[in-house]
């Protein structure tokens, strides 16, 4: 690790703190470019300041006289929900259980909901009835963007109750900013499960939307 340069971390800044990384800290980058060069180095500085302008000339030049290898028809996000459908879901979850809304098995014949956080799920809460399938479970522990083997993804659905070849089941996934539900999508995709517009839904704001929001429903940690 060289200390003079900048880093890219997978994962979140809870878990590096967890696993002894050191604690989580906020700074701010306003200031002169005097006050972190001796940090980063005079050349991290000047991308700070110049990066997005430099990489939306090297785009435009790129692209003014090379053809794209590559190409995609998609024009707009696909398998996208918002809280709307998200809360309409939990009382529908809620609703299959008895008199008190309590969970019980009945509860996800319709709908269930994902939480792909790592510990952000216990520690800053989570929507009633979200299942917890932590992204650091689907992916391998020495790199998390290798995931794990069908087998040991089945386990992990199978654990929760969650019947993910049921096409008729809706799925949402959620997670703590709309970033690691993609390990939960895939591994549905690797498992073969018939994913569909309307079965398979990721919930891009997340709890960093949903915890804000006084009017939605939460189970938070003093309250378990």
């Amino acid at each position: 690790h060289d200390p003079k340069r900048l880093h890219l971390m997978q994962g979140s800044l809870e878990d590096y703190a967890e696993e002894g990384g050191g604690s989580v800290e906020t700074h701010s980058l306003m200031g002169t470019n005097d006050q972190y060069s001796e940090v980063v180095g005079k050349s991290c500085i000047n991308c700070f300041d110049q990066g997005i302008l430099n990489t939306t000339r090297l785009y435009h030049a790129y692209y003014s006289t090379t053809k794209p290898q590559y190409h995609s028809n998609v024009t707009s996000a696909t398998n996208i929900c918002g809280k709307i459908e998200v809360l309409e879901a939990i009382n529908d979850i809620l609703d299959k259980g008895n008199s008190q809304r309590k969970i019980t098995k009945e509860s996800f014949k319709k709908a269930v909901i994902l939480d792909t956080r790592g510990s952000g799920y216990a520690k800053k809460g989570h929507m009633p009835s979200a299942i917890h399938l932590p992204y650091t479970k689907i992916a391998t522990a020495a790199n998390s963007l290798v995931m794990n083997p069908k087998t040991e993804l089945k386990k992990l659905f199978e654990e929760r109750g969650v019947d993910y070849s049921d096409p008729e089941l809706k799925i949402i996934l959620s997670c703590g900013s709309g970033v690691s539900v993609c390990h939960g999508y895939l591994a549905l995709k690797e498992l073969g499960r018939d994913i569909t517009e309307e079965n398979t839904r990721i919930y891009d704001g997340s709890w960093a939307e949903w915890g804000k929001e006084d009017g939605l429903p939460k189970v938070l940690p003093d309250e378990k």
